[in-house]
């Protein structure tokens, strides 16, 4: 059966300590209620942010998985690789350490947000830059028997580099690793104006998990706080699963086509987790129901 798992980012609007957005409201719920809310909804697996949870013992945060039955099934951390090779050799080290902390803790998986892009610094270089620090980063996740990932990403601050498909592809190409793959994100797609499909069908040949997020446009006259602009410039909202502009139905149709049979990552940016979360995961269960290789086992 393929397993629904939550990253602990989509409380972010509810969550006392917050990172990467900004908010009118403080949130009312700890790291630690997020997890007991996951079980609740019945998640089979969490991924960990390192920004969460960087003060937290490798030993406890297990023990607190453990006791909910969350599997960690990824640990997320930020490395700035589009440097020049003086300073970017200290970030490299710094992933090392975060690769030893995914061991750790248990997680079979790495996702590694790689840069944050620089408009005063050529793009060709820092391309080639991010290249050059995943390769080592990969050879370490192998010798630990980790999977590295990074994924096509909607955040402002790394999409010049890896917003698209394509940049994904190629970049996971050039890295030339078997212990480095992609993470595709359906909800991308909408901040780079691709077509989710398409993006998906780019991606394939690298493709080893799946992050699942839907959004539309902003109405006339609505008021929200957390937003995302496109490429393009038109404003985004974040959705239910089952309302946005992305076909999840559709995407799980292809992912049956190509062959996955991994873990289904549910996603939120939001500012209602409390009340989409629960929603998604029973819209997710039908779906999976619905897939030819679980009817059957049914």
């Amino acid at each position: 059966m393929v397993p629904i798992t939550i990253v602990d980012y989509c409380c972010a609007w509810v969550m006392k300590d917050a990172f990467q957005i900004n908010r009118s409201t403080p949130g009312s719920m700890s790291r630690e209620d997020v997890l007991k809310f996951y079980h609740k909804l019945g998640a089979e697996g969490v991924e960990l942010m390192d920004e969460y949870w960087h003060d937290c013992s490798p030993q406890v945060l297990r023990t607190m998985t453990d006791d909910l039955g969350l599997p960690i099934t990824c640990y997320v951390f930020f490395v700035d690789l589009a440097l020049p090779e003086k300073d970017r050799r200290e970030q490299i080290d710094a992933g090392r350490r975060l690769l030893d902390r995914t061991a750790a803790i248990g997680a079979p998986r790495a996702m590694v947000v790689p840069a944050v892009f620089k408009p005063d610094l050529s793009k060709s270089d820092q391309r080639s830059w991010v290249i050059e620090g995943l390769r080592p980063l990969a050879d370490y996740a192998g010798a630990l028997g980790l999977m590295l990932l990074a994924e096509n990403i909607d955040y402002p601050p790394v999409r010049p580099l890896m917003g698209s498909g394509a940049q994904c592809r190629d970049i996971c190409e050039q890295v030339d690793s078997p212990a480095f793959r992609l993470i595709y994100d359906a909800g991308c797609s909408l901040a780079v104006n691709e077509d989710p499909i398409e993006t998906l069908y780019t991606m394939a040949p690298y493709l080893f998990h799946v992050h699942l997020k839907n959004a539309r446009r902003i109405h006339p006259h609505q008021q929200a706080e957390r937003i995302q602009k496109s490429d393009s410039g038109e404003i985004f909202v974040s959705t239910p699963l089952s309302e946005g502009l992305v076909n999840i139905g559709q995407v799980v149709e292809e992912l049956d086509k190509i062959g996955y049979s991994g873990p289904i990552l549910l996603e939120y940016q939001g500012q209602d987790p409390l009340d989409v979360l629960p929603a998604d995961v029973a819209f997710l269960r039908k779906i999976r129901e619905k897939r030819p290789h679980e009817a059957g086992k049914a």
